[in-house]
């Protein structure tokens, strides 16, 4: 209850990762009414980013759950036909998810049955949602998947649409036009006749679901917010038991809103939300720490977007993240595990720790991807010895501290090192210290501490790393390589092809990065920038030997 109350309280400044603005920003996917119209990838990977792995580590990469499961499958087809502002489609293509499988989830997301979601099929995201992502060449061809590197799956308009649509259906009137789509997606259009019958039941004694929702919208009697109701598979059945008969509606209200209750406890939202929130990080960013730090703390922190991290080579790095505040990835899986739809029982975790563990033993292997397209290679060696004058320094050599750059130094936007301070890091230590977790034991993990200062990550793969800087706020390669104030101001993000002339992604898609907005600054490493043009081209054709 206490991290509810500070939760709801701070909502008012600085709100929950996109609440209210995914209506107008949440993608641009074809509408599909719930049902599947798409076009689905068949994966071309690069061998060498994955070498030792099987089909089935692949596919559990791919799809395998880390425990977040929070949105039934059921409610998602249902609200792709009464909110398709939304949810367009039920592939999820437009939140930038890729699509692999007409009868399954798409990249990055798990199914499986949750017991407080009364054991229906639901979906969660795992770490490809955010690590894997696709490129081809501008004008077309053949795209690969890659692994590890910075997905365009805008993971808080995916989540602001859930909020969203939660909200709206616990409107009485919503909530007697969501009952049939329920009864459709549930059914699958087998039973059309159970469905007209639901129709006129509901035409006909509407009053008696609208006052079933009004008597107890938030669903908090016989569990407070913050707490879970026992939900059986029954609960949410159409029919009556070995019957064609129509539970009575108001009932199945009432455990729809019982539903969505526990569905807000695994994101710990509070009942009421507020009518705005941040700006919209947009695809491949989130500001995570800032997330976890609300919910998890209880400590709003100043809006602080960073794209999504790298995750090669991993196992052979001391530590992750833009400010290398971690070594632990399991630790900071399970501060994601838990902000991402684990409830959170007071002190106890609800997550099986074993699909985590596994989660991240995959990711630490991942190996950078080799660029898979032609090289000037006489640029390239040419290019070579600007990269020892210009990069090396900060980029090579031993992942030690003296990878770390003060802000006043490399010149980038501070607030994400600005934020991380010693003592935020000292709070997830200790939530991590008394959390309850089975087969989990926070003694074993290094501690999180607080740099305040920027890694300079090794350069391998570096032209699968678009957009540039901790914050992505420079499209491409080029931009980087020109003077900071002649970058350019704004540019699209979402799309898939990419400008091999510039090493980065092309400057299109519905969400617009503003580098004037707080947080998202474009100024700083002007490292290479004052080289010729034809030197500037020659240390980009190196650039994609990396």
């Amino acid at each position: 209850m206490k991290r509810h109350r500070w939760i709801a309280k701070a909502f008012g400044a600085a709100g929950l990762g996109a609440v209210l603005f995914v209506i107008s920003c949440g993608g641009t996917g074809e509408e599909d009414g719930g049902e599947i119209a798409a076009e689905f990838t068949t994966h071309v990977l690069l061998p060498e980013q994955v070498p030792g792995w099987s089909a089935e580590d692949r596919e559990f990469f791919l799809h395998g759950s880390m425990g977040t499961e929070v949105l039934p499958e059921i409610l998602l087809r249902a609200w792709a036909e009464t909110e398709p502002g939304l949810f367009p489609t039920v592939t999820l293509t437009n939140f930038g998810a890729i699509a692999d499988r007409p009868d399954g989830p798409p990249v990055g997301f798990s199914l499986r049955r949750v017991e407080h979601l009364g054991g229906l099929p639901s979906l969660g995201i795992n770490c490809a949602s955010c690590h894997a992502g696709q490129v081809m060449p501008a004008g077309g061809g053949t795209a690969i998947t890659l692994l590890g590197n910075p997905a365009p799956f805008d993971a808080e308009a995916f989540f602001g649409s859930v909020i969203v649509a939660m909200v709206k259906t616990l409107d009485p009137e919503a909530m007697k036009k969501f009952l049939p789509a329920y009864a459709r997606a549930r059914l699958r259009r087998a039973e059309a006749q159970a469905v007209r019958e639901m129709e006129a039941e509901i035409e006909k004694n509407g009053a008696a679901i609208v006052a079933a929702v009004k008597d107890d919208p938030f669903a908090n009697r016989g569990a407070a917010a913050g707490e879970l109701h026992a939900i059986a598979p029954a609960d949410l059945e159409i029919f009556q038991r070995g019957t064609t008969t129509l539970v009575a509606l108001p009932d199945l209200a009432r455990n729809l809103l019982r539903l969505l209750h526990n569905m807000r406890t695994a994101l710990h939202l509070p009942d009421n939300l507020p009518s705005t929130g941040p700006p919209p990080s947009g695809p491949g960013r989130n500001d995570a720490f800032g997330l976890l730090s609300l919910v998890l703390l209880g400590s709003p922190q100043e809006y602080a977007p960073v794209k999504f991290g790298l995750l090669w080579n991993v196992d052979r790095r001391r530590w992750v993240h833009w400010d290398g505040n971690t070594p632990s990835p399991m630790a900071r899986n399970l501060l994601a595990a838990v902000g991402l739809g684990a409830p959170l029982l007071g002190k106890k975790a609800v997550l099986d720790i074993a699909v985590l563990k596994r989660q991240t033993q995959l990711s630490e292997t991942i190996r950078p991807p080799k660029y898979p397209w032609d090289v000037d290679n006489e640029a390239a060696k040419r290019g070579e010895a600007h990269y020892r004058a210009n990069c090396a320094k900060c980029h090579d050599g031993p992942e030690s501290d003296a990878r770390l750059f003060a802000v006043s130094e490399v010149g980038t936007d501070p607030v994400r090192a600005r934020n991380f301070t010693q003592k935020q890091a000292d709070g997830f230590n200790e939530f991590l210290r008394t959390v309850e977790v089975a087969n989990f034991d926070a003694s074993k993990e290094p501690p999180i501490r607080g740099t305040q200062k920027y890694w300079a990550a090794d350069l391998a793969g570096v032209w699968a790393r678009a957009p540039y800087l901790h914050n992505g706020s420079v499209r491409t390669m080029a931009d980087l390589l020109s003077p900071p104030a002649s970058r350019a101001k704004t540019y699209r993000r979402g799309s898939r092809e990419y400008d091999t002339a510039a090493l980065g992604y092309a400057d299109s898609g519905s969400y617009v990065l503003d580098t004037s907005t707080p947080g998202n600054s474009n100024a700083g490493h002007d490292y290479g920038t004052s080289l010729a043009t034809e030197a500037k081209r020659d240390l980009v054709e190196y650039l994609k030997t990396r």
